[in-house]
């Protein structure tokens, strides 16, 4: 499809008069109509001719011009000029551009495009991750896989919260409540620490003026408190792997806030030095704006008492990660509610003259809520990432076992992976601006637009083929991609699936460009329901061997592509369900 958006660009330049750009083109909403579309109202305008008409006219010039050959058609529907693709040669281009020799269909050559250092996940030391918690690493993840099947050479940072004030009141807390502490604590043991911090200090402020001075005196090296913060973020950390192994998540470096620490004294030398700080209320400020210079609230990088704040540390963390990568992109992938903290971060960095801060940006994200409500850990009222997949599996598991001639072997190998499947896909559907409300029921299903519903129709292509070749003596695949044998695919159903296929890769960069994830997971349900279509209507396995050769060959594509986009989003891929 790139390949035939530059075909009908040509086509329509070759005219005289015209002079169109790729973003002149768009789709038509019904496939019916053709494959790429290309409005006529601009040109209509600037050549004083009905748009109707010029379409009428430019579709007819264009077809006496021979330029578009024989396999690609040109016709007028209103307004606009429309290329399709022919039926008898769409299987035979589309599966010609998708064998390359050592790369799969919509892969480009790793590292090609230069380091992209993706900042995401990011529990807090201390706390259980949480559902919420969810979002910037399905997210994340996601932005990092497919960055790297598109060339760039991600780099995924865990940008671990373990610095902060809340380590003051942690150590408080365990001076005055952790009597009851066991002899090797858990994470749920300093979470329900943490709770009761901010309970008491609904009772008595004092508390939080102390813990405010605790963390003064953790960021002058006590080591007192420094011990206390070490075992609390090695408890942290073995319980942040755990999950993220359950969840098939890795990340280049857990590199948490503290790991900035010895760049901060350069970071505030610097600001002296280039007359950026000021003062304010006692604090040390920079005055910043935002991409479009408008002046929003000062960066505060020394707190009144002294101490640093989360900002300076990530200013900090920015030079670093520029001094040790030369990253063509940063991505901070964050709720919606830091906007204004990342804005002022960059504007820091550029006010520092580095002009590389025009490539860094913040992928914001809605809330996550759980039967509606905004989980605040400080008040006890969180949900862990992991009660939400427990609560996922027992559904798969009762749906599963509900199904006529269930095997219970299958649903012991496969529930955890489609639950899995299922609350990321969820998460990944939703377009990152929005906020999720989780519904189990929803998330689970398998029907309607889930994620076991595309793993469903994935370990159907598997189970055809693996039919296929129990049955046949010579197994066709894979096919030549001019193998005639392609030519049979002309039913509506089969060259629509076909041309779906092709979409992969530009769906793919336009997940890279737009920083959704949602794209691919529409695009892979929209795959699903067009290969549903086919099989519905279409035996694969028929007596005309060149017909079966080429509708397994295109089971096998689409068997390509939806293991190809579910693991880039993260979503296993069970062979049975």
């Amino acid at each position: 499809m790139e390949a035939l958006l530059e075909i009908a660009e040509n086509a329509v330049n070759s005219i005289e008069g015209f002079k169109a750009t790729r973003s002149d083109f768009g789709f038509p909403p019904n496939p019916e109509l053709g494959d790429i579309a290309f409005p006529c109202f601009r040109f209509a305008k600037e050549l004083r001719k009905a748009p109707q008409v010029l379409a009428n006219e430019l579709a007819s010039e264009i077809e006496k011009s021979g330029v578009l050959g024989s396999d690609i058609a040109v016709s007028a529907e209103g307004p606009y000029v429309n290329f399709t693709l022919k039926p008898e040669v769409a299987a035979a281009t589309v599966f010609a551009s998708s064998i390359r020799e050592g790369l799969k269909w919509g892969q480009e050559t790793p590292n090609s495009k230069g380091n992209w250092v993706l900042d995401y996940s990011s529990p807090n030391v201390a706390k259980p991750i949480l559902v919420s918690t969810l979002r910037s690493t399905a997210i994340g993840g996601a932005m990092a896989r497919v960055g790297r099947f598109r060339g760039y050479n991600t780099i995924g940072i865990n940008h671990i919260g373990d610095w902060g004030t809340q380590y003051g009141k942690l150590a408080v807390a365990i001076e005055k409540f952790g009597g009851d502490l066991p002899e090797n604590p858990g994470i749920k043991d300093l979470t329900d620490l943490y709770v009761k911090f901010h309970q008491e200090a609904e009772k008595d402020s004092s508390l939080e003026d102390q813990g405010r001075a605790a963390f003064v005196k953790l960021e002058q090296g006590d080591e007192k408190i420094l011990e206390l913060w070490r075992k609390a973020r090695d408890i942290s950390l073995s319980e942040f792997k755990r999950v993220y192994k359950r969840m098939n998540v890795e990340f280049e470096h857990y590199w948490g806030e503290s790991h900035y620490l010895d760049e901060v004294p350069k970071v505030i030398a610097e600001l002296k030095e280039k007359n950026l700080l000021e003062e304010s209320e006692g604090a040390q400020v920079v005055r910043v704006t935002d991409d479009k210079g408008k002046e929003i609230p000062p960066a505060i990088m020394i707190k009144a008492d002294g101490s640093t704040i989360y900002a300076t540390r990530d200013v900090a963390a920015c030079l670093y990660r520029y001094r040790e990568f030369e990253f063509v992109r940063l991505t901070w992938v964050t709720g919606q509610e830091q906007k204004l903290h990342f804005q002022q971060v960059k504007d820091v960095v550029r006010k520092m003259a580095y002009p590389w801060a025009e490539k860094m940006e913040h992928l914001a994200f809605g809330l996550y809520r759980f039967k509606g409500l905004k989980m605040s850990t400080r008040k006890g009222n969180y949900v862990t990432l992991e009660e939400v997949i427990e609560l996922a599996k027992e559904k798969v598991i009762e749906i599963m076992k509900s199904r006529e001639g269930a095997d219970l072997s299958i649903i012991d190998k496969n529930a955890e992976a489609i639950a899995i499947g299922a609350v990321v896909f969820y998460d990944l559907s939703v377009d990152p601006s929005k906020n999720v409300e989780f519904d189990v029921d929803k998330v689970v299903s398998f029907q309607g637009e889930t994620g076991p519903y595309i793993q469903y129709s994935y370990t159907r292509c598997l189970s055809i083929l693996r039919k296929a070749k129990e049955q046949l003596t010579d197994w066709p695949l894979p096919v030549q991609a001019n193998d005639p044998c392609l030519k049979k695919l002309t039913e509506d159903a089969e060259v629509q699936l076909v041309k779906h296929l092709s979409w992969f890769s530009h769906q793919l960069d336009r997940v890279v460009e737009q920083n959704k994830p949602s794209i691919l997971a529409t695009y892979l349900l929209d795959l699903t329901k067009k290969f549903n279509a086919f099989y519905k209507d279409h035996k694969v396995i028929v007596d005309d061997p060149d017909l079966r050769t080429a509708r397994l060959a295109l089971v096998e594509q689409t068997r390509e592509i939806l293991e190809s986009g579910l693991s880039l989003l993260g979503v296993p891929l069970p062979e049975r369900m």
